[in-house]
């Protein structure tokens, strides 16, 4: 599945995002069934910006979400995140914030990757928890964004993934 989406302009912020200047949703996903492992595929154009942070934004009351092999490439196939696959078994290379100290907190866990060793895992509960990883781009260039997402809970689920600079 292969989803082009256009920048929009706009001002968000929290103690995880601080103020974003310019924001592109690619996914917005609310779940109230199991989603066995998917490969979500976008087209990403940055604006006149040199640098972007991808932001995953995942929340699952009562049990989790599972992220893996996150790339980012430009037009000539070069990889632009590092440890997308979480295959180091940690978090080098993104940043993770819990702004509300959600329990059941983000972390690379072993349990279900969709390949290799290791899986981003989330289960925040009551307040979502944010994922993140800055990288380099050039403005008004062309991007391919691919991930691989799973869930387990049959209740109340979300999943908010954006670029935004």
């Amino acid at each position: 599945m292969t989803t082009s989406t256009t920048t929009t302009t706009a001002t968000i912020s929290n103690a995880c995002t601080g103020g974003e200047v310019y924001t592109t949703q690619l996914l917005y996903l609310t779940l109230t069934a199991t989603l066995p492992w998917k490969k979500y595929s976008f087209n990403y154009t940055a604006p006149n910006i040199t640098s972007a942070t991808i932001l995953f934004s995942l929340r699952n009351d009562p049990l989790d979400w599972y992220l893996d092999d996150i790339t980012i490439t430009d037009s000539s196939g070069i990889e632009l995140l590092s440890n997308g696959d979480f295959e180091l078994g940690d978090l080098t290379s993104w940043t993770y914030c819990n702004p509300n100290n959600a329990a059941h907190a983000g972390f690379v866990g072993s349990s279900t990757p969709h390949n290799g060793y290791y899986s981003y895992v989330d289960g925040s509960v009551n307040a979502s928890d944010y994922l993140s990883q800055k990288f380099t781009v050039a403005p008004y260039n062309n991007y391919s964004v691919k991930f691989w997402l799973s869930a387990n809970s049959d209740k109340s689920s979300f999943a908010l993934v954006s670029i935004t600079s």
